[in-house]
């Protein structure tokens, strides 16, 4: 389903919990607390350059089937991969993201292309500061796996509160279980293992310290294609689609019933 080259190898987003190479935290212990996003800008702009992250952009928007009509929610909009692209082919985009750092710099973003149909939000995929029914399509890329299970359940019954009827949710993310029975999970994570103990033992200690943070449960928490699929059934969305790529990422296509069931 996906290019050769759509793989995420890349030291920065290579395994969940991954800290780039060179790169600190806030002091000791502190990669025992949740990620600040505002310390990785550039970690993110590295990402939206890369092959892989360019090929999701264009899966997710050539699904989403955007209109000059389309109001438009960026879930986890980050640096903007799919709120500048989708930006010229939508009546408004709405880029929503946790981080102070990552909404002022996309707001930069958007003035110096000229964008004017563009905003940016501050907030939390779990509580989405817009009014119910407010957009016709839903877009994300790679921010769910940042969310607990019952967390991301909550995001997506906000998603389902903010879409209109018969709007449409489409988004890519990591769709495996660290540490999971399936083949595909413990393919990828010894993948995962084996790219960090190739540097060494610097590689050796961020694997340990990964591994603490998943069972501390401060590290990503992805989820597999089944869950997604069961899950976005179970938050009442129609016409669902879940498949897995060729490396650790999936992408969801589904809509909001146009009536009431």
């Amino acid at each position: 389903m996906t290019p050769e080259h759509c793989s995420f190898d890349r030291e920065y987003c290579s395994a969940p919990g991954w800290l780039p190479a060179g790169k600190t935290r806030r002091g000791p212990g502190s990669w025992l607390q949740p990620k600040d996003w505002d310390l990785h800008v550039t970690d993110l702009e590295q990402m939206a350059e890369s092959v892989g992250f360019r090929d999701l952009r264009e899966r997710v928007l050539g699904l989403a089937h955007l209109r000059s009509t389309d109001r438009v929610l960026d879930v986890g909009a980050g640096t903007g991969l799919l709120a500048l692209a989708a930006a010229p082919h939508a009546a408004s985009v709405h880029a929503l993201d946790v981080s102070p750092a990552m909404c002022s710099h996309l707001a930069g973003k958007f003035h110096q292309s000229g964008i004017s149909n563009a905003r940016v939000l501050l907030g939390n995929a779990t509580d989405i500061p817009l009014a119910d029914g407010a957009v016709d399509v839903v877009i994300s890329n790679y921010c769910f796996h940042h969310l607990p299970d019952g967390e991301k359940g909550r995001a997506l019954a906000q998603v389902m509160r903010v879409l209109r009827p018969g709007g449409r949710l489409v988004f890519a993310d990591m769709m495996f279980r660290i540490a999971g029975a399936s083949r595909r999970d413990l393919a990828l994570s010894a993948r995962f293992a084996g790219q960090m103990i190739r540097h060494g033992p610097a590689g050796v200690v961020r694997l340990l310290k990964n591994v603490i943070r998943v069972l501390f449960g401060c590290g990503d928490q992805p989820a597999d294609v089944d869950w997604w699929r069961e899950t976005l059934v179970r938050e009442g969305f129609v016409d669902v689609s879940v498949a897995s790529l060729a490396h650790e990422g999936g992408i969801a296509c589904a809509r909001k019933p146009a009536s009431p069931a």
